[in-house]
This record gives C-alpha cells, sequence and structure tokens, in this order.
C-alpha cells in the first residue's frame, strides 16, 4: 500500500482536467485556467512521489520531473493566451509550443539514456505527423499562419518521444514501455486536438474538442509520472 496516493491524485487530476474542458466549452475561460493549473499540480505531485517512493534510476526520474516542470510552464504559457488573447496570443501560443518542444526533447532523453541505443530504421516514421499537418493544411481541414512551421517542428519532437518509447519497448519489451507508448500516443492526440482548436474550421467541434485535448493531456501525463513506479 505504498503508493495508496496514486489513487485519489489520479481521480483528482480527471475531475480537474473534464472541469477544465467544460469551462472552457461555455466560455469561462479563468475556471478553466484555474482548474487547468490545479491538475498541473496533481500530475507533478505524482512525479515527485513516484520518485521518492520508487528510487530505482534516478537520472530517469530528473528527466521526467523535468520534463514535467517545462509541460507546466508551457501550460502557464497555454493559459495567459487565453486570458490575454487580443494583444499578446502569439507570443503566449509560441511560448506555450516551445516549452512543450522542450519537454518533448527531455522525454526523448530519459528513454534514450535507459536504452542506450536506438533502431536508426524508426527515423522515416518521423515525418508522418509532421506530413499530416501538411496535407490537414492543403485539405483546409486546418488554416496555418506564418507560425506554422513551429507546429510542424514540434510535431516531429512528439512524434521522436513516441519513437523513442517504440525503440524502448523493441529492445527491452517491458510493461514500462507500453505504459510510454500509450502516454505518448495520448499527448499527440491530445495536441491534434489543440492544434484544431487553435488552426480548424468548424467552430462547434473547435469548442468540443477542448474536453479531448483535457482528458488525454492529462492521462498522458498521469500515465509518465507513474512510469518512475514501474522502472526496475
Amino acid at each position: 500500500m505504498n503508493n495508496w496516493w496514486l489513487y485519489p491524485l489520479c481521480a483528482y487530476i480527471l475531475v480537474c482536467a473534464i472541469a477544465t474542458g467544460a469551462f472552457y466549452v461555455n466560455e469561462k475561460r479563468v475556471w478553466a485556467c484555474i482548474f487547468k493549473l490545479a491538475a498541473s499540480v496533481g500530475f507533478m505531485l505524482i512525479g515527485v512521489l513516484s520518485m521518492f517512493t520508487h528510487p530505482v534510476d534516478l537520472r530517469y526520474s530528473a528527466f521526467i520531473l523535468s520534463a514535467m516542470v517545462f509541460c507546466t510552464a508551457g501550460d502557464v504559457m497555454l493559459m495567459l493566451k487565453e486570458l490575454f488573447e487580443e494583444k499578446f496570443a502569439t507570443r503566449f501560443m509560441l511560448g506555450g509550443v516551445i516549452f512543450f518542444g522542450a519537454a518533448q526533447v527531455l522525454f526523448t532523453s530519459a528513454m534514450i539514456a535507459d536504452v542506450g541505443r536506438f533502431n536508426f530504421w524508426l527515423l522515416p516514421f518521423l515525418l508522418v505527423v509532421p506530413l499530416m499537418i501538411l496535407l490537414f493544411h492543403r485539405m483546409h481541414v486546418v488554416s496555418l499562419d506564418k507560425y506554422g512551421v513551429v507546429m510542424i517542428v514540434y510535431g516531429a519532437l512528439i512524434s521522436l518521444s513516441f519513437l523513442c518509447a517504440l525503440n524502448g519497448f523493441i529492445e527491452l519489451r517491458s510493461d514500462f514501455y507500453i505504459a510510454m507508448l500509450f502516454a505518448i500516443a495520448f499527448f499527440m492526440i491530445s495536441d491534434s486536438a489543440l492544434l484544431y482548436t487553435y488552426y480548424g474550421t468548424d467552430i462547434n467541434l473547435k469548442r468540443m474538442l477542448n474536453y479531448v485535448v483535457m482528458v488525454f493531456y492529462y492521462v498522458a501525463m498521469i500515465l509518465i509520472g507513474c512510469s518512475v513506479l514501474l522502472k526496475v
């Protein structure tokens, strides 16, 4: 029962995620930002408590906690975008993407350092997400602006994180990397929905996708935080 704290924290985070989505749908941005930040505190606690209750690989734990800090900083940037949308929207959005991009670099570094080798035949798949973003732009599903290249680079970074998780599973066949595969996949679903909320053309769909963004993102962060507990 050393990990008894995990269940109430997970429930707390999911409640915050659903509340955040609901407040976004109802255009109550201040309350949405409050619950979003509250959920961020929850997954940071999961990461910290996981490290102290299961201190097997402190290097991996340090990478993961650092990445979570950058994710929280990215959340803060996107919250500021919501609150000051008219004047500083682009700056805050770019700041959020940069922080989340740094988090993906840290997730990637954690997994590469853990496995110690990489199957380079996986690298061509790095282009899948960026090409899909460009395809959706050409099909007018999303309408990228002059900063669209930043989104494409971020797409490549999160693709690399997923490929590192897949590489870890291929090399080690551990439950740990199954959890990471699901975590990064959920992260990608959340970010795809978020991309549509910024650049999509269907207003009603953009509003409803806020639920997808919040729930999948925080499930991903719960899995990443709990991954420390699965290290052997």
